[in-house]
C-alpha cells in the first residue's frame, strides 16, 4: 500500500498496518449469525486501529479528496450530538476545522459543493452550523464569517429552502 508516493513514509506505514492486523483480531461474522457486543466491539476496535494507523503525524489522513465541502460538517455535528466532540476534536483540531471554512468561504460569503463551484444553501447551512457548534458567535469567525453565511442564508430564501433530504441533518 503506498499512500504518501515517500517511500520511507511508505514503509514505515506498512510496518504500523502490519502491527495493527497482529494486535487487534480480525472479526468474521457469518451468515444469519447474531452479532454481539463483544464481535461488534472487537470490529470496532479493529477498524479504529487501522484508521489511526493511516492517519499522519500532523493529524490528518493524506489523500485526495478534492475539496468537497460537505463532508466535514456532518462529522463535527454528529460528534456535538453524542456528547465526543471535545474528545474526538481536541481544541488545536477545532481550530482547523474553522480555518478551513473560513478559506473555503465564497467571496459572497456561502460554501458549494466543490471547492470551486457556485454556493449552495446545503453547504452553506452546514458549514454555518458548524461553526457555531464549534463555538463562533452569530458575528463571530474570520472577517464576521458567521454573519456573512446567515446574510446568505436569508438572502437565498432561508434553510428551507434546502432539498428535503438534507432538512435531515436540520432535524438532527
Amino acid at each position: 500500500m503506498f499512500v504518501s508516493g515517500v517511500a520511507s513514509q511508505d514503509i514505515e506505514l506498512e510496518v504500523v498496518l502490519s502491527q495493527v492486523y497482529r494486535n487487534v483480531a480480525s472479526v468474521k461474522v457469518d451468515e444469519g449469525e447474531e452479532i454481539c457486543h463483544e464481535v461488534a466491539t472487537t470490529a470496532l476496535r479493529r477498524a479504529v486501529h487501522f484508521y489511526s494507523a493511516l492517519k499522519d503525524s500532523e493529524g490528518h489522513w493524506p489523500a485526495e479528496n478534492a475539496g468537497s465541502l460537505f463532508f466535514l460538517p456532518p462529522l463535527v455535528m454528529c460528534m456535538h450530538i453524542t456528547g465526543h466532540l471535545n474528545t474526538v476534536f481536541p481544541a488545536e483540531y477545532r481550530k482547523a476545522i474553522l480555518r478551513y471554512a473560513y478559506c473555503h468561504q465564497t467571496e459572497d460569503s456561502g460554501w458549494s459543493f466543490q471547492i470551486e463551484g457556485h454556493n449552495t444553501m446545503f453547504c452553506t447551512t452546514l458549514n454555518y452550523i458548524c461553526m457555531r457548534i464549534l463555538g463562533e458567535g452569530i458575528e463571530g469567525g474570520e472577517n464576521n464569517a458567521c454573519a456573512r453565511a446567515r446574510k446568505w442564508i436569508l438572502d437565498h430564501g432561508g434553510v428551507t429552502a434546502i432539498p428535503s433530504w438534507r432538512k435531515t441533518w436540520l432535524s438532527i
